[in-house]
């Protein structure tokens, strides 16, 4: 094992207690630590013992970057970003994302409205989508039903979570090419 993995290792469940931090509609936790896992490793990299800060104060910022662009990410592919919120970029203030999700508890008078036009807009398109992509797209984004996780998709569908999600993205480019043409 490196020092590299060890360091990963060893510190794992304080990547999951920050990936709980960023918990959403729009990644799972699960999805949220796989990501965080990758801002981890980097940190490993680059990461120096003898400058005598601990590997978990030094990790945190590559952890939450890595998370918060991967939801970013993932806002931007799907076009679902609220008008009035948006993550700080660039900024050097204490914002998490934490401080500028949409609260999910809170009513939202056109979010029924928002849906069925967006679900009417989708299957429109989906003509071009083969029939695995076809049913990624329509259970992540719950077309016709709830929405699921990757992790539940891959279950069902007996494949990897990681898989479902380059099934996804292929899909989403496919669906915004038809858009622009």
């Amino acid at each position: 094992m490196t020092k590299e993995d060890k360091l990963v290792t060893d510190n794992f469940g304080y990547l999951i207690t920050l990936a709980r931090q960023y918990q959403s509609d729009i990644l799972s936790t699960d999805d949220l630590v796989s990501e965080g896992a990758i801002g981890m490793m980097k940190a490993a990299r680059k990461y120096d013992a003898s400058r005598g800060k601990p590997f978990v104060t030094f990790a945190a910022p590559y952890i939450r970057q890595a998370i918060e662009q991967a939801i970013s990410r993932l806002e931007d592919e799907t076009e679902v970003r609220s008008t009035d919120e948006s993550l700080p970029r660039g900024s050097r203030n204490n914002y998490t994302l934490l401080n500028v999700l949409e609260d999910t508890s809170a009513p939202r008078t056109d979010a029924v409205l928002e849906q069925n036009t967006l679900s009417d807009d989708l299957i429109g398109r989906m003509d071009r989508l083969n029939d695995r992509e076809h049913e990624v797209v329509r259970r992540f984004f719950g077309i016709g039903q709830e929405k699921e996780t990757m992790a539940e998709i891959g279950e069902d569908m007996g494949l990897k979570r990681e898989r479902v999600r380059q099934i996804r993205d292929v899909a989403v480019r496919k669906l915004r090419k038809r858009e622009h043409s």
